[in-house]
């Protein structure tokens, strides 16, 4: 389980990164039972992540949503996303006590999944962009991310060149930084620090990456929540 250590000390916070879990997949998305093998006593809230932009408050019980973000101030559970290449994205404004998991494909990024979740930040929460930190966990990185114009139509149409740094052509197509890209929209609305975690997944078979396994990838979760 990765983490980071400049959140590791704020206190009642639990948060990080699980590598791949198959068994989670097989048993239907069953995250508190891999939070529990990993020391972490906090039931699991996910969403059903549909590549959108909709981030909503938690509501722990039911069924999970269709959204690909999620926050809240409340304690006792654990906000997940589960990825397999694309970006998964943890918030945490301290002097708030709000937390938020954001699922960031390139489909998401592109069309302001990360700008939609900091606006339910100060709309449900009276955040600021300012006292937002942003942690970027595991995800396909530059070294195996190659995309088509449109890819790179669909983030320029929307935030012009505001991720002009995460791009390289390569040869008909381009090699994306999904993290930087990510990141560069981050700052972009504000956010007081981004800092990113963990390798590459499709070069990393501890991890679950789609692009190297297609439809036999597992998922990894990235969660952060209060005890």
């Amino acid at each position: 389980m990765l983490s980071n250590p400049g959140w590791d000390a704020v206190p009642a916070l639990r948060h990080g990164f699980l590598d791949r879990d198959d068994s989670a997949v097989a048993g239907g998305g069953d995250w508190s039972r891999a939070l529990r093998a990993a020391g972490i006593a906090l039931p699991a809230v996910t969403v059903r992540q549909v590549h959108g932009t909709r981030v909503i408050a938690a509501e722990p019980g039911g069924e999970p949503p269709e959204a690909d973000g999620i926050a809240t101030r409340e304690r006792g559970f654990a906000l997940g996303v589960v990825t397999a290449d694309c970006v998964p994205v943890l918030l945490l404004a301290r002097s708030a006590g709000v937390v938020a998991a954001v699922h960031a494909g390139w489909r998401g990024a592109a069309a302001g999944v990360l700008e939609a979740a900091l606006v339910r930040l100060r709309t449900a929460f009276g955040v600021e962009p300012p006292d937002v930190e942003a942690l970027l966990g595991p995800s396909i990185g530059p070294c195996c991310y190659r995309v088509g114009n449109e890819v790179h139509s669909a983030f320029t149409n929307r935030t012009g060149t505001i991720t002009a740094p995460a791009w390289e052509p390569a040869g008909d197509r381009l090699l994306l930084d999904l993290r930087a890209a990510a990141r560069l929209l981050l700052e972009d609305a504000g956010v007081s620090s981004v800092v990113s975690v963990g390798p590459c997944t499709q070069c990393t078979p501890a991890f679950a990456s789609y692009r190297r396994d297609g439809a036999n990838a597992g998922r990894q979760l990235s969660f952060v929540g209060w005890e």
